[in-house]
């Protein structure tokens, strides 16, 4: 974790700090390598409890963020706390319907949300479509380790596992290959991320 600005720990972060992990500082390292265009917001999808939009403000982007409910609102308050909350606009939204023309986002960050969907081919196809043609995304989601992690967390703190999802990191890249001419692949210990640019269609 970054000693300046620290963004506050939730019960989650504090178990996962004990086993040697930081997800934290794991999503600082992965936005940080995207390299990000600081002239137009961000857009997060999807919220969750704020950690993604939390270090993007501390990183000094401005942000669109995210999510299909806001149930988690006040944790993410929290998280991201009142001296950042002015750099943040939350969207209810669905990500496999997002509400943008086509072209829209100069650049989008989606971490740890793939797993999470009933159609994530139909998410991804739509954060491909937003995004400007010169724009660049960052979509990260967890590996093997991470998944053995997040497994005995959700366990610990609510009794069973965490979901894994229906589509793999393979299949994420295989379908970012075929529609941008620059993928960067970038690994963390919980994650396996892809930083895209160059859109071809």
């Amino acid at each position: 974790m970054r000693n300046n600005k620290l963004i506050p720990k939730s019960q989650s972060d504090r178990i996962l700090e004990n086993w040697g992990y930081d997800l934290v500082e794991e999503y600082y390292q992965l936005i940080s390598s995207a390299n990000l265009n600081t002239g137009s917001p961000v857009f997060d999808i999807a919220t969750g409890t704020g950690r993604a939009v939390s270090v993007l403000t501390r990183l000094g982007y401005d942000v669109i963020t995210g999510d299909y409910d806001f149930n988690k609102k006040n944790e993410t308050d929290i998280r991201i706390t009142s001296d950042f909350l002015e750099k943040v606009k939350f969207m209810e939204l669905n990500i496999e319907e997002l509400p943008f023309n086509d072209n829209y986002m100069q650049s989008i960050v989606c971490i740890n949300t793939m797993h999470e969907l009933e159609n994530p081919i139909r998410g991804l196809s739509e954060l491909i479509r937003v995004l400007a043609s010169n724009g660049k995304l960052l979509i990260a989601d967890f590996n093997p380790e991470g998944f053995d992690v997040m497994d005995k967390l959700h366990l610990q703190r609510f009794g069973k596992l965490h979901p894994r999802g229906i589509i793999s990191n393979d299949d994420i890249y295989k379908i970012l290959s075929e529609h941008f001419s620059a993928v960067t692949k970038i690994h963390t210990q919980l994650n396996n991320a892809f930083i895209v640019e160059n859109k071809l269609t």
